[in-house]
């Protein structure tokens, strides 16, 4: 009996030592998130001692022990078959497998939601922005990217009741935005009118796919003045696994389908179109001459390659806060905001910034 408690310990005190015991011996796990793993940091600086060192030393551990994938899977995968929920701040297991974005949880729910001023102070800002592109004859808008569970409330867990008098964020900028007539994208009513045809978003991603992509396209170019493309004619693969899946099962792939349309105009860019690397992507096509700008993050990712086919100059800019004189200097003809709807609050930071308040402009 003693000899297997001390083997029983030995194998503990060795699965405990192990992945730190790798990663100094240079084990690598795959970066299977969408963002850049923290790197090792430095003891000294040029201004001293690197008094972040510790905390960005566990950040560093915390993203590169060995086996972090299978661990984080296992325990996570536990954790669903025994408590039938998910402890992590990233993600949310919904119903029918879907996967929810954990920072979207206060807007499902309606708190911590923004003030009608701080919302008044966004729409006096967009108002703005679309009267200093009007005087260039650019035409404005703005589009918000729903998030998930605004569109798929019904897919949420029942241990989340939302507080059905709340106001959101979305709705009340929409209201703002239109008492004020900025031109808005309405994106969060297409996808839901949509949702029952086809899904509009991915079950183990935060994002729209390209079938809801295409509709708040279409939506875009009716705007616009811009060629529309039958949303219905598509083929299908099966070979994405989405942001979220990675969140709750690194260990293993989950590939869902994934809508491919036909290339309507060929168009080229200066170099691959590589949204993780370059923050400023530009294309061109002979379509015609019209010349487009889009301030996006990751939702616009998959606006680029329709877009592209569209106009003769696309130029997408994932730099935020938003630089205005960007835009002037390509002289284009439209320039559209895509902003996902869980940072609206950083718009209104920024907004604030810029000294805007509630007071109508």
């Amino acid at each position: 009996m003693k000899k297997l408690r001390i083997i029983f310990i030995c194998l503990i005190l060795a699965a405990c030592i192990a992945p730190s015991l790798l990663m100094v011996c240079g084990y690598k796990n795959a970066n299977r998130e969408n963002r850049v793993l923290a790197r090792f940091p430095k003891l000294f600086t040029e201004d001293g001692s690197n008094t972040e060192f510790t905390k960005k030393f566990d950040s560093y551990v915390d993203d590169h022990f060995a086996f972090k994938d299978i661990l984080v899977s296992a325990f996570n995968n536990t954790d669903i078959a025994v408590l039938h929920d998910f402890n992590g701040t990233n993600a949310v297991i919904g119903k029918e497998n879907h996967i929810f974005y954990g920072e979207t949880v206060d807007d499902y729910l309606g708190v911590d939601q923004l003030t009608q001023d701080q919302i008044d102070a966004i729409a006096n800002y967009l108002t703005d922005v679309q009267n200093r592109f009007a005087i260039k004859k650019t035409r404005f808008a703005f589009l918000i990217a729903p998030n998930k569970a605004t569109i798929y409330p019904e897919y949420m867990p029942d241990y989340l009741k939302p507080d059905e008098e709340a106001s959101h964020n979305i709705d009340m900028l929409k209201k703002a935005m239109k008492r004020r007539d900025i031109n808005f994208i309405d994106a969060k009513q297409i996808l839901t009118d949509a949702k029952a045809t086809n899904p509009v978003y991915y079950e183990h991603d935060s994002h729209w796919n390209n079938y809801g992509a295409m509709l708040v396209y279409n939506s875009t170019a009716d705007l616009m003045g811009l060629e529309q493309y039958d949303p219905e004619v598509y083929t299908v693969v099966k070979d994405r696994t989405g942001d979220l899946h990675n969140f709750v099962y690194p260990a293993t792939s989950y590939l869902e389908e994934r809508i491919v349309y036909p290339e309507f105009h060929e168009y080229k860019s200066k170099r691959p179109v590589d949204f993780d690397r370059d923050k400023l992507v530009e294309t061109h096509s002979e379509v015609n001459d019209k010349v487009f700008v889009m301030y996006h993050d990751s939702f616009g990712r998959s606006l680029q390659p329709i877009f592209s086919q569209s106009v003769g100059s696309l130029y997408m800019n994932s730099y935020f806060p938003y630089d205005l004189d960007f835009a002037e200097e390509k002289h284009p003809d439209f320039v559209v905001i895509e902003l996902v709807e869980r940072n609206l609050d950083k718009l209104y930071e920024h907004a604030r910034s810029l000294g805007y308040s509630e007071e109508l402009p």
